[in-house]
């Protein structure tokens, strides 16, 4: 059976993907990796409250059951996932690569995702 290491690593050789992070509901960082350069302590802590407002948002325009956040910056996307109700998967795509298939991945796969967290 693959492990947590194993699906960062097979996420993070994903050509358009630069960073991976494994992070609590309680906003503590769990695993990472790629982006060396980055806060992954600050990621992990902002990450919960970006799914909360959005989940908030949703509950707002009569949307619920938030399960996937993506933010465009101009230097490129995240996109968090909820793939438990104790953790969250922030993953970060390189600026001006197409992420549609990558997309497809994560929700598709959210339950074994969700297994291996």
């Amino acid at each position: 059976m693959p492990t947590l290491k194993d699906l960062l690593a097979r996420l993070s050789k994903r050509s358009e993907v630069e960073a991976v992070y494994v992070v609590g509901q309680d906003g503590l960082l769990i695993d990472r990796s790629g982006a060396d350069g980055s806060d992954a302590e600050a990621v992990a802590a902002m990450a919960p409250n970006l799914m909360n407002n959005a989940r908030d948002l949703g509950v707002a325009a009569s949307h619920e059951g938030l399960r996937t956040a993506v933010v465009e910056y101009s230097d490129g996307v995240a996109i968090v996932t909820d793939v438990s109700p104790e953790m969250l998967l922030v993953t970060f795509v390189k600026p001006g690569v197409p992420f549609g298939a990558l997309l497809y991945e994560l929700r598709h796969n959210r339950e074994q995702i969700a297994k291996l967290i």
